[in-house]
């Protein structure tokens, strides 16, 4: 089967990447044809279909100009790629793919690439990564960083009320525009066949707010757990993983980090709150946390691994984050907050332990609780692999994955 792959970017950015690498490692070791779509980058994986990927572009170029025609051009090209559609078209009748899978994609390639999906009668699978098709700001968060969930999939005017993107009225006020095009023209509804969501939350909310009448259909993440060596024995520190961003609740988790004792804490990331990070651990003299930077590969699964736990203290509704896969893959428990899917990946009191929104004094005593029963820690951590294995491994993956292919291309020829 030829699998038409895509996706904005074509590099490892955060969790949506390396699960569409990990798909697609997986489907070319099961003997079918990846081929991707992307956008030119310089931190791009090489491919031998990169001459077809779309110029590198972003929302970011708009505010970097004063220039109002330039500024009109890219903000039609955000909401509406051409270009991006004149590519994948050449790509498509180049090498006459099967079915699309298609992942993220707005503002970058656009969803313009859909009707170019249709328009060559393709069957069109999309993994849902977040919320944006409903919530124009992706993640369900205000201007003001608390929760919510007003648009409603279709009253799309209030992310601009409550300057919902980026805490501005003329950011806001541009994906405003661009849910409100994608809507009346219902670009999802009419050429996406069938959603696939990693979490119940995020399929729930998608079938709620507009998408009832369409096949949103549960698949979980996968890992390819070879790469994956559990250790099972006591460390001295616990792990945070992600981006360091107010939504991921990192200054929660530095308030925390002071009632903490026992083991120290190394946060695993960037973003643009990491200078605020540093400042805060050396003013407040948090000695036991250590900023240790952006890591991957092997170096990041090696410092995992020997961690007692992870913590995962996400305030929005953090759709089935695959830091949680992986520290399940390495024999970590896991300390989640009751937000989005977080719920759904840990079972309560065998692989890990939930705490609601904000409630510090129940995250403390979860974290002082592992840090003083490494026995009990390295039990759950057992159960944590096992079940990766159960659930989240290659092979199961594979078996869903080509049923769901099936699905979609008996929905696009109308036979389901």
């Amino acid at each position: 089967m030829k699998i038409l792959m895509v996706h904005k970017f074509y590099y490892v950015e955060g969790g949506a990447e390396r699960y569409v690498f990990n798909v697609t490692d997986l489907l070319k070791a099961n003997g079918h044809t990846v081929i991707p779509f992307a956008m030119q980058d310089d931190r791009n994986f090489q491919s031998e279909y990169s001459a077809y990927f779309t110029d590198r572009f972003g929302p970011d170029q708009l505010f970097a100009t004063r220039n109002i025609k330039k500024r009109l051009h890219i903000a039609r090209r955000i909401i509406y790629n051409r270009q991006a559609q004149d590519k994948l078209a050449r790509l498509i009748e180049e090498t006459k793919p099967d079915i699309a899978h298609v992942h993220s994609i707005y503002h970058h390639l656009s969803p313009s690439v859909l009707h170019t999906l249709k328009h060559y009668k393709l069957p069109v699978l999309m993994t849902l990564h977040d919320y944006k098709i409903v919530c124009p700001n992706y993640i369900f968060l205000d201007g003001q960083r608390q929760i919510c969930e007003a648009c409603r999939g279709v009253h799309f005017w209030k992310a601009t009320a409550k300057k919902c993107f980026r805490n501005s009225y003329a950011a806001s006020a541009l994906v405003t525009a661009e849910a409100y095009w994608n809507y009346w023209r219902k670009s999802y509804v009419n050429n996406v066949d069938v959603f696939v969501s990693p979490s119940q939350f995020l399929g729930k909310k998608i079938s709620q707010y507009g998408y009832q009448n369409k096949p949103v259909l549960v698949q979980p993440y996968t890992l390819d757990l070879n790469l994956y060596e559990p250790c099972y024995e006591p460390s001295s520190y616990f792990v945070f993983m992600g981006r360091l961003t107010h939504e991921k609740g990192l200054f929660f988790l530095l308030d925390a980090a002071k009632r903490i004792q026992g083991a120290d804490l190394y946060v695993l990331g960037t973003g643009p709150l990491e200078n605020e990070c540093r400042d805060r651990v050396n003013k407040e003299n948090l000695t036991h946390v250590k900023l240790l930077g952006y890591k991957s590969g092997d170096e990041l699964r090696d410092i995992v691994r020997r961690a007692r736990f992870t913590v995962i203290t996400s305030e929005w509704h953090d759709n089935s984050p695959l830091v949680i896969y992986e520290s399940l893959a390495l024999g970590n428990p896991i300390i989640g907050a009751r937000m989005g899917g977080i719920p759904e990946l840990i079972d309560e009191g065998m692989d890990g332990f939930i705490y609601d929104r904000g409630d510090s004094e129940t995250f403390v005593k979860h974290v002082n609780f592992l840090i003083q029963n490494p026995d009990k820690t390295i039990t759950m951590g057992k159960y944590a692999r096992q079940k990766a294995e159960r659930l989240y491994g290659f092979e199961e993956h594979y078996k869903k994955l080509i049923k769901l292919y099936d699905y979609t291309t008996s929905v696009a020829n109308g036979k389901n």
